[in-house]
């Protein structure tokens, strides 16, 4: 198992193919890895592709602390500096995003680009303002947590990721896999993404980024990608008109048909 120590007793897992500019895919909470399997197969033939599993997800490590954004981010330099990646693409998803924009934040001049999908400034709204994970839905997720986590999972799964149903085996595979999160790992983050609000801090970010948003998106919705966009002031919004919460897998051929236009439109500068 290819894995990289990010500190003592945790190893993140991660599977790296292909040669030439790189892709870093950053999946979100409870997903892992294997989101991201339709752009590795797209995409690796051609250019270098990195898919981690972040720490408490997958076949990571499931410590019991390190569950906030700072460290996550932490956890991405290490990686990076481990599999000597110069100037990646990251493509972040959900959670991912904030670890994402994190690193941008920190390191702008060592990305040639960043994408955002099924996030927006902000994790949850405020002050009644759309652009988040509603604060009343938050808590009906954490209260359901609390009483079955299975039960509780599958509900999120069957009402907020998919626009058109991708049939009984796909939502169990994905079930299967945000089970892997242990609930004192999603509670941390939790705490740590009801404070989130990133959208005053990207305002000065000057990295070439793509926002891939489904319309759909129940759980994220589409005016937080809007807001998100409005902030960055280098950011172009794709919106994918016949996907939720995931247009990397419902709508896969054209969010790879869009990944690489992008990474040949920076090339061209």
């Amino acid at each position: 198992m290819t894995t990289v120590t990010v500190e003592p007793s945790v190893k993140l897992y991660y599977e790296d193919y292909g040669q030439g500019q790189t892709f870093v895919f950053i999946h979100g909470g409870g997903l892992s890895h294997e989101m991201w399997e339709q752009q590795v197969f797209a995409l690796a033939d051609n250019y270098r592709t990195i898919a981690y599993d972040q720490r408490s997800h997958g076949q990571s490590s499931k410590p019991g602390h390190g569950h906030n954004f700072e460290r996550l981010c932490d956890d991405l330099e290490i990686l990076l500096a481990y599999c000597q990646v110069d100037r990646p693409v990251l493509v972040c998803h959900g959670i991912g995003a904030y670890v994402g924009l994190t690193y941008a934040l920190r390191h702008p001049s060592q990305l040639t680009g960043l994408v955002l999908t099924g996030a927006g400034a902000r994790f949850l709204e405020a002050d009644g303002q759309r652009g988040g994970f509603a604060q009343d839905q938050w808590l009906a997720y954490m209260q359901a947590m609390a009483r079955n986590k299975v039960e509780a999972v599958t509900q999120l799964v069957n009402n907020g990721f998919y626009y058109q149903d991708p049939g009984p085996e796909t939502r169990q595979a994905v079930i299967t896999t945000m089970l892997q999160w242990p609930i004192y790992a999603t509670k941390q983050l939790g705490n740590a993404l009801q404070s989130t609000d990133l959208g005053k801090r990207v305002s000065a970010l000057n990295v070439a980024t793509l926002i891939a948003h489904g319309i759909h998106d129940l759980k994220q919705p589409y005016e937080g990608a809007q807001k998100l966009s409005k902030a960055l002031p280098t950011a172009t919004l794709v919106p994918f008109k016949n996907s939720a919460h995931n247009p990397q897998l419902e709508e896969y051929d054209a969010f790879n048909q869009m990944l690489i236009r992008f990474v040949s439109e920076q090339a061209a500068r």
